[in-house]
Order: structure tokens, then C-alpha cells, then sequence
């Protein structure tokens, strides 16, 4: 019995012994299994960060590493976003996305879960029931839909600084708090975090560093590159392959000194073994590239350090090709501003008043200002009391806008004396394109100006009088028409003063005493004359007032009478007393009229017809008159119509000798007038000699009858007397258009003769004796026409370049019984054979006048008795039957 129970003891003390060894190897087992897994998810955790995955992969190995360590956890990683305030989930194992998202933007509050108070204190937060703590109110709904009732949360931090970057938190689904052991892998798994965190910051940081060095060198717009320490490249950015010529991989290996110019390479090598030395060196070279191009670089060596050696040399270059060229060009235009002859003013744009920093010699010798004067003052300096208003004004608003101004202002210089600045400020940009300067040329352009103005006072002012002109007239008559159109109390009054006799006496006491009258006339009409009035002279001795400031018809009449009372008193000139009258003919604005001038018109015709009546008195325009006046207007109108279409024919007029031989022919103008037939020229003649159509009319005649010459010359006709007349002489283009008419008709010398009047004589004859001898230079024969009618005193004929004297027909008529007009011609033939010069007899008509012109020994001879005027091609039938051959040498 009892070795039963003994037996049974063993048995059960064995089994005992089997169950305690079974229980201590299955617990042993296990935790060697829970020591495996631990070691597993380590591994797999710090492998993560060894093999430089990515951080989102290294937080999701340690949340497996907690959820295999704690049963039924859920781990979660969430980080600090310090500028929105909130907290983010980063890692979630095994929740699903929904939760992660849910967590997004989490308050960083006490008050928010547990993760929000633990990153708010940094202490770890425990909720064993997240059901009964108020800071989960906000988050039942989110923790029933996922059925978790607990939730640890630990902070972890940045371990450089100790702020709280995270929270590590483990959620359950039922009520539970960690163990120590639990406790101590959380904080463990914790700072592990941290080490990853602050790991990866660390290689984002050196990442970025990296990144931004090579960008630094890869996109440098200027050329970088490294040499080795013999000098060879080792790298080059894009920038100098392109300033060389050659990619990178052609330049790696190379020396530098295949790109330095010759003259360079030994300053290159100083600079480098400097850089060596560990100095930094600046230097500037030039360079060949691979097309053979120099190009002007800036270089910066810094020697590059490992370990605290040098290793190697960096470069940075700077292409400043340009920039010296444009330094040259910089210094010529420096040097050309400082020697221009226009004064320069550069301003600061972007100073009140726009204070002057540059001014060039010029510009003292201008003014008188130095520039230390000038600097720091504002633009205006030089500008005055009289200097515009309105050009001042103009120049501030082309600054304020910043655009260029070109203007002529009158400024002043430092002793107070004023110049006419001819001025242009330009606005200069800077690189944004905004006005930083304004540079202003000036010019002293007084001289210019003086002459400017003498030059626009001749213009408007008769040279001899000193009353305004023609010209001046017009626009004075214009302005008083415009000044008393909304007046109906005032007119304008016109009077045109013509002196009686004044020629006579001009011809026989000469022109310089007929100027003194001339002159003192105006002097006493001036006087006169109110000052508010105008007072022109018209020509010659004809001057015309304007009146515009008076109200009644019987002022104007009282004026008149002062003005005619001028010349009661005699004209003393030198030792000679000369009494005058004068006539004048009164035009105004209240009859109809379509242009000012033609109160000038009006008044001229009532001044003749105050001639008509005796003289020394006036006349009042009157209806009466217009009607001649209006005949003139259309007969002007129709002029000008057969200028430009040419309706002129030449009529011509065979000159013969003794013998009755034609050696010349006079071109005598016709106007063939579609509708009026032919138009006698002393209708035309006088009108075109007042309006100044004369010119035109006149340069047709030379040039058609050039044309002619060569039929005429065909028909044995080797001269043709063409007439000029006395207004041709006063273009100062005459001897140039004549010159130029020569050479287009290839005229030779003797075939044309020019016939001018005496009354050619009548104005300026030095230099009408000037224009005659250049015309007889040019070929021509020089003829008086009508020699004997006009005023032209004897004197002239002895020192006129004259080679022929046209006798006129009023002293040829019954020559063989008028014994005046007998002694006449015989006196102007006599006086001609002495001083060798021809003469032609004008207007013979009958046998007797012939023969007698023969008995007297006339040479030359025209007139109806030998043939009238006809065109050219009956002149050429009329020729065909005369029995005796022309000449064939020239009149």
C-alpha cells in the first residue's frame, strides 16, 4: 500500500515536474518568439534607414514594430505643422485610409483627443476609455465607426532643439493601459522615431545644399568650372562651353592654356599658382575661342579645400567683351561731349527741380558759368525776366511727361546778358525703362536769330523807307478786317497815295535825292498818320494806309486832308527845293467784296481816277468804278488760262538793211483767244506787267522763239529780236533762267537780240548795266526799244553796254515833211554813227518815210512797208517770193 502511494507521489511529483518544465519551455518559447519579432521589426525598421527609404516607409516599419510587440494595437505617427497650427497623420499600419484621412489637420490643442494635449505639453497622454474622457467628445463618432476604445499618445521631438515634432499613439478596441514594458517600447520606438525624423531632415537638408551648388554651377548664366592643380579642367558649366565654343566633355582634360591668348598666358599662370597658394585672385584676360574670336573676360580663382588642403582651383569668368567696348565707346563720346561746340546739361530725372550733375566746357563758354556753379542748381538756372512764359511752360510739361522737347528760348548768361538757346532735352531711360536723366544740347544760335529777324524784317519792311511792305500789308489788311468784323460801328478804310510827277523829278535831280523824298515822305505820312493805323509802302512812289480805328466817314475824310496837307510844304533836298502833290483814291470795307486785297484794287482805281481828274486831290471808290475794275479781274482770270494752256502765238517781223535784205526778224507776242479771236498786246502787255504774269509770258516768248530758230535760220534768217520786259530784270533767277534757256537751245552768240525799253533804266541802272554786260557774255546783242519816249537821260548811252537803238515809230511817221520828227531822227542817227552803235527805224510805212530814212543813211529798217507781222509759216511763203537772198550774218 504504501509503495502504491510512494508510486503514486513519484508519479504525480514527475508529472508536476513534466508540467513545470512544459510551462517554463512554452513561456520561454514564446518570449524567444516575442525576442525574434522584436528583433525582425528592429531590423526591418533601422534597414529602412540604412537603405535611404523613403520617410513615409520608415514610420510605417515602426508602427509594425509596436502593433507585433503589443497585442491588438493600432499604431499611428502624426507630425507638428507649425504654420497651420494642426497636427497630420503621416503613418497609419493597419487603420484604414478613411482614419488617416480623418486625422488630418487635427487641432494642436489639450482639448483635441490625446495626441493634441501631448504635443501641446509634451508629456504623454494615457486614455484607457476614450469614452469617458470629455477631450474625446468631438471624436466618438470617429472612434465607434473604427471600434477603438483606447489610445496612448507620447511626443517625440526634434533632438537638436527638443521641441515637440510628433505624436506616437497606439489605439486598442477595448478599455486598456500600457505595462511598463509596453511603456518602455513605446518610448524606445519613440526616440527611434525622432533619429528617423531628424535623419531625414538631415539628408533633405544636405539634398537641397547639394542641389543648390550644382545649380549654381550647372545654371550660372556666366561661365564656371574647376581646374585641377596642374592645371587642367575637370569640370565646365554650359555657360563657358558656350562662350569657348566646345561642350564640356571636349574641355574635360584640357589646359586652360588652349583657350588663353599668347600675351595673356604668363599672367594666367601668376594668378594660378596664386590661387594654389590659397589666395583669391581677380584678373582679366583675353581668350581665343574655337572660331578664332578674342574675347575679353574677367576672372575670379578661389582655391578649392578638402581636409584642409588644397585640391584643386575654382574659376568664375565674366564675358566683358561688351563692356569694354562699350567703355571705349563711352570714353570717345566722354571725350566728343567734352570738345563739342554745344553747350551739354545732363539732370537728375528723379530730383525735384531736376538738379544739373554734368556740364560740358561748351556749356561755360556760353554762359560764363563753371561747373561747380552749375552743379546741384536746378535746370531753369540760366532762364530770365524776358525769357517766354509760354516756351518755359511748354519745356515743364514735356519733363513732367518725360518726352523730348525741341524748342528756341531766350536764356541769359552769368553777366546778365541774354542769347537765344536753340535747346533740346531728351529723357534718358534706365534698364527698368523708367527716365532716371534728362540731357539737354544747347546751341547760342543769337547771330542766327539776329539775321533771322533782320531777314523777316526786310521782308515785311521796304528797304529804303523802313514802312512795312507788300507783304505786310496784306496781313495787316487781313488782321483789321478780322479786328472790326463784329464791330458795326468801324470799317476799314484803304488809301492808296500815289506822289504826282515824282518820275521827272527823280530823272532829272538822279535817284539818290529822289530816295531823300521818298524817304521824307513817308517820314511827314507817318507823322500824320494816327500810330494805331497802318502805313505801307506800296512801290515806287505809291504808299498805302490802312485805317481801321475810326468811326465816321468824315474822320477819315479830316485824315485825308492832313495826309494831302503834307506836301503843301516844299521838299529841300540838299541845295534843291522841290514841291510835290499827291493823289489818293479811298476804298472801304462796306461795299461787297469777296477778298481784302481788292479793297487795295479799288483804292488804286479811284486813286487814277483822282489822275484822271487833275491830280492832287482824292477820289472814293464808287460803284461806277468796279465795273472797269471787274473787266481787269476777268481779263487777269483769263491770262492766267492762256499761260497754262498757251494760247500765245509768235508773230515775227522781218528787220531790213538798205538793200531791202531781211537780216532780222523782232517776235512780236499774239494771244489767239479760243472765243475772242486774236488779242491785241496792248490790251494784255500793261495788265501782265501789273500783275507780275509778265514773267511768265515772257519766259514763253524766249523759249519759243529758241524753238524757232532753227526754221528761221533754214529760211536764211540768222537774228531774232526778242522783247524783255523791265520786271524781268528784278528776278534775282533772271541771268540764270536766260543762261539755262542758252544751253537747253544750244544758242550761239548773234542770234538773239534782247530789246528792252528806256524805262528799264528808270531803278537801280548799275545794276541793270551789270545784268546787260553778263548778257551780252552769254551771246546776246543788247537793242533800246522805242528809243526816244521815255525818260532815260542821254548820259546812258555812253557807258550802257548797247549795241543797237530801235528809232521809235512816232519819230519815223512823215519823217519827209514833220521837220520835228526830221531833226529827231537825223539827231539820234548822227549820234549813234558816232558812238558806233546801230539803229533800226521802227513803224515805216511809205515810200517817202524809205527813202528819206535811205537819204539819212538809215542802216536798218521794219515797218508795213516791207512786210506786217505774220506766223512763221507765211513768214516763210512771204519769204519765198522776195528776189533778193537774206543775210546770212547776224544783226
Amino acid at each position: 500500500m504504501f509503495d502504491l502511494i510512494v508510486t503514486d507521489i513519484i508519479f504525480v511529483a514527475l508529472l508536476v515536474a513534466v508540467i513545470f518544465v512544459g510551462i517554463s519551455w512554452f513561456r520561454s518559447h514564446r518570449a524567444r518568439r516575442r525576442l525574434e519579432r522584436l528583433l525582425d521589426a528592429k531590423y526591418k525598421a533601422l534597414s529602412t534607414i540604412v537603405t535611404g527609404r523613403s520617410m513615409d516607409d520608415q514610420l510605417t516599419e515602426i508602427c509594425a514594430l509596436i502593433e507585433s510587440q503589443i497585442k491588438g494595437s493600432f499604431c499611428t505617427i502624426m507630425r507638428v505643422d507649425r504654420e497651420r497650427c494642426v497636427l497630420d497623420a503621416v503613418a497609419v499600419r493597419s487603420l484604414p485610409k478613411s482614419f488617416q484621412d480623418a486625422l488630418q489637420g487635427f487641432p494642436l490643442s489639450k482639448c483635441a483627443g490625446a495626441c493634441g494635449p501631448a504635443a501641446v505639453t509634451g508629456a504623454p497622454v494615457i486614455v484607457p476609455d476614450m469614452r469617458a474622457d470629455e477631450r474625446f467628445d468631438d471624436y466618438q463618432a470617429l472612434a465607434a465607426e473604427h471600434r477603438l476604445r483606447a489610445c496612448w499618445s507620447f511626443p517625440f521631438f526634434a533632438a537638436n532643439t527638443g521641441e515637440v515634432i510628433g505624436t506616437f499613439a497606439v489605439y486598442f478596441r477595448r478599455k486598456r493601459s500600457p505595462t511598463g514594458n509596453e511603456r518602455l517600447l513605446i518610448e524606445r520606438s519613440r526616440d527611434l522615431v525622432s533619429l528617423m525624423v531628424e535623419q531625414n531632415a538631415a539628408r533633405a537638408r544636405r539634398k537641397r545644399s547639394e542641389q543648390h551648388h550644382r545649380s549654381l554651377f550647372t545654371y550660372n548664366p556666366d561661365p564656371v568650372y574647376t581646374l585641377s592643380l596642374d592645371g587642367h579642367f575637370l569640370s565646365m558649366n554650359a555657360a563657358g562651353g558656350m562662350l569657348i565654343g566646345l561642350d564640356e566633355a571636349s574641355l574635360i582634360g584640357q589646359h586652360y592654356e588652349m583657350v588663353v591668348s599668347e600675351d595673356d598666358r604668363e599672367l594666367t599662370r601668376k594668378h594660378f599658382e596664386a590661387a594654389k597658394a590659397g589666395k583669391p585672385q581677380s584678373y582679366e584676360i583675353t581668350i581665343i575661342t574655337a572660331s578664332d574670336e578674342q574675347r575679353r573676360i574677367e576672372v575670379t580663382n578661389t582655391p578649392i579645400y578638402i581636409d584642409g588642403k588644397v585640391t584643386g582651383v575654382h574659376g568664375i569668368v565674366k564675358d566683358v567683351t561688351q563692356q569694354r567696348e562699350n567703355e571705349k565707346q563711352l570714353k570717345l563720346l566722354e571725350r566728343s561731349v567734352e570738345a563739342s561746340v554745344n553747350g551739354v546739361l545732363i539732370c537728375d530725372a528723379s530730383k525735384p527741380y531736376f538738379p544739373i550733375i554734368y556740364a560740358n566746357p561748351a556749356f561755360t563758354d556760353i554762359t560764363g558759368f563753371t561747373e561747380e556753379e552749375v552743379l546741384g542748381k536746378p535746370c531753369n538756372m540760366i532762364q530770365g525776366e524776358e525769357t517766354d512764359p509760354d516756351t518755359v511752360a511748354e519745356i515743364r510739361e514735356a519733363l513732367d511727361n518725360r518726352r523730348e522737347i525741341r524748342t528756341v528760348i531766350r536764356n541769359y548768361r552769368k553777366d546778365g546778358t541774354p542769347f537765344w538757346n536753340e535747346l533740346r532735352i531728351s529723357p534718358v531711360s534706365g534698364s527698368s525703362n523708367e527716365v532716371t536723366h534728362f540731357v539737354g544740347l544747347q546751341t547760342d544760335i543769337s547771330e542766327r536769330v539776329e539775321r533771322e529777324n533782320a531777314l523777316a524784317y526786310h521782308a515785311t519792311h521796304d528797304v529804303l523807307t523802313g514802312l512795312p511792305n507788300r507783304t505786310a500789308l496784306e496781313q495787316g489788311l487781313e488782321k483789321a478786317m478780322a479786328a472790326t468784323d463784329n464791330e458795326l460801328d468801324y470799317q476799314v478804310y484803304v488809301l492808296f497815295i500815289d506822289l504826282d510827277g515824282f518820275k521827272p523829278i527823280n530823272d532829272s535831280l538822279g535817284h539818290g535825292l529822289g530816295d531823300e523824298i521818298l524817304v521824307e515822305t513817308a517820314n511827314r505820312l507817318r507823322a500824320a498818320l494816327p500810330k494805331a493805323e497802318l502805313l505801307t509802302r506800296f512801290g515806287g512812289d505809291e504808299f498805302v494806309a490802312v485805317v481801321s480805328h475810326l468811326d465816321h466817314r468824315e474822320k477819315v475824310l479830316g485824315l485825308v486832308d492832313q495826309l494831302l496837307e503834307q506836301f503843301h510844304k516844299p521838299f529841300v533836298v540838299e541845295d534843291f527845293e522841290v514841291s510835290l502833290s499827291a493823289t489818293m483814291g479811298i476804298a472801304d470795307s462796306g461795299l461787297p467784296f469777296h477778298r481784302p486785297m481788292e479793297l487795295i484794287q479799288r483804292a488804286d482805281v479811284a486813286m487814277y481816277e483822282a489822275k484822271h481828274r487833275g491830280g492832287g486831290s482824292c477820289q472814293w471808290f464808287s460803284h461806277a468804278m468796279d465795273e472797269g475794275m471787274q473787266q481787269q479781274v476777268e481779263m487777269r482770270a483769263y491770262l492766267h488760262e492762256a499761260i497754262s494752256l498757251e494760247q500765245f502765238e509768235l508773230f515775227y517781223q522781218p528787220i531790213i538793211n538798205q538793200s531791202q535784205e531781211v537780216v532780222a526778224v523782232e517776235a512780236l507776242i499774239r494771244w489767239n483767244h479760243p472765243e475772242r479771236g486774236f488779242i491785241s498786246p496792248a490790251e494784255f502787255i500793261p495788265l501782265a506787267e501789273r500783275s507780275g504774269q509778265i514773267i511768265a509770258i515772257s519766259e514763253w516768248v524766249l523759249r519759243q522763239a529758241c524753238q524757232d530758230r532753227a526754221r528761221l535760220n533754214e529760211l536764211g534768217i540768222p537774228t531774232i529780236s526778242v522783247n524783255f520786259s523791265p520786271i524781268q530784270f528784278y528776278r534775282e533767277d533772271f541771268i540764270e533762267k536766260i543762261t539755262a534757256a542758252v544751253a537747253a537751245y544750244s544758242i550761239e552768240p548773234g542770234q538773239i537780240v534782247v530789246e528792252i525799253t528806256e524805262n528799264v533804266l528808270m531803278r537801280d541802272s548799275d545794276q541793270v548795266q551789270q545784268q546787260l554786260r553778263q548778257l551780252q557774255a552769254i551771246g546776246f546783242s543788247i537793242a533800246i526799244d522805242d528809243f526816244g519816249t521815255g525818260f532815260a537821260s542821254l548820259s546812258y548811252l555812253g557807258s550802257l553796254p548797247v549795241d543797237i537803238l530801235k528809232i521809235d515809230r512816232s519819230f519815223v511817221q512823215h519823217i519827209d515833211s514833220n521837220k520835228r520828227n526830221a531833226a529827231i531822227a537825223r539827231g539820234v542817227l548822227a549820234m549813234a554813227s558816232e558812238l558806233g552803235i546801230k539803229t533800226v527805224a521802227e513803224g515805216v510805212e511809205t515810200a517817202a518815210e524809205y527813202e528819206y530814212l535811205l537819204e539819212h543813211d538809215c542802216k536798218l529798217m521794219q515797218g508795213f512797208r516791207f512786210c506786217r507781222p505774220q506766223p512763221i509759216n507765211k513768214l516763210a511763203e512771204w519769204m519765198k517770193t522776195q528776189k533778193k537772198v537774206a543775210r546770212k550774218e547776224p544783226l
